[in-house]
């Protein structure tokens, strides 16, 4: 399949078409910002959706727990890494996603043989 260029491509958007699919039932979470803070709401009450990454950084999701888990471990040992080995002030929401969520979801969307995160 690889060899075949539109063959990935298309198998990439079975795999975008089914991650949605999978995620459509989900209840949403919104995040507001205001003066004091940043106030994160949802509905359903069944399992956990929000998170705290850090100090001052949180994470909110939806979908399977364990993708989810995996997502958060993620960031969060960037973030204790960060703060480690620079400061708490060096860590920021831009490096968490950029060097720790970023790779993690694009490398398992792009595994077109494994099973991709079911999270947004």
């Amino acid at each position: 399949m690889i060899e075949e260029p539109y063959r990935w491509v298309e198998a990439i958007a079975n795999r975008r078409e089914y991650i949605e699919t999978q995620l459509a039932s989900g209840s949403p979470i919104v995040a507001l910002g205001y003066r004091d803070g940043i106030l994160f709401l949802t509905l359903g009450q069944t399992r956990q959706k929000i998170f705290e990454i850090y100090n001052r950084i949180a994470m909110g999701a939806i979908g399977h727990p364990g993708d989810i888990e995996r997502l958060r471990m993620a960031a969060i040992e960037l973030a204790s890494t960060e703060g480690f080995t620079r400061s708490a002030a060096d860590v920021s929401l831009r490096r968490l996603v950029h060097y720790s969520l970023s790779p993690v979801m694009k490398g398992a969307f792009e595994q077109v043989y494994g099973a991709p995160y079911l999270a947004r």
